[in-house]
């Protein structure tokens, strides 16, 4: 790409993003955030056909609140002369309300039993926060760092 055309993309694309998007009116799509609910995988506990994340699935359209997206399993740390186990599923979310969609999942978390751990990523102004579960108590906006811990 020569250097004209790259400065052509280049603002174009800044142009995009200094632009006001479009309301949820005018275009007629709801605006939408990611979300996401990590699940710790737990030793003799199965959900080999993922209910889990039908349910959630379930619970959030019902009250037209979003979707899942896809899910999958993440492997944990390593251990020397082993291979990684999973330690966790993921569950990506396609939510029109960050608030309603917390209140929601924790409901529905802990009515099919999420063991304690589970976590409920989202951000809000541009911070990385997450509701985790403590049973019986979920605790809110935890602040998220990333990297080794």
């Amino acid at each position: 790409m020569g250097v004209h055309a790259y400065q052509r993309l280049r603002l174009r694309i800044e142009n995009s993003m200094a632009a006001p998007s479009p309301s949820a009116r005018s275009t007629g799509y709801a605006r939408t955030q990611f979300m996401a609910v990590k699940i710790p995988v737990v030793a003799d506990v199965d959900d080999l056909y993922h209910q889990r994340e039908d349910r959630i699935d379930q619970a959030l359209r019902a009250k037209g609140l979003g979707s899942v997206l896809g899910w999958g399993d993440s492997l944990g740390e390593g251990r020397v002369g082993r291979s990684r186990r999973v330690a966790f599923t993921r569950v990506d979310l396609d939510v029109v309300d960050v608030e309603a969609a917390r209140r929601e999942l924790q409901s529905v978390l802990t009515a099919i039993a999420a063991p304690a751990g589970t976590e409920i990523h989202y951000s809000i102004a541009g911070t990385s926060l997450a509701d985790i579960f403590a049973p019986p108590e979920w605790r809110l906006g935890q602040p998220v760092v990333f990297g080794p811990r």
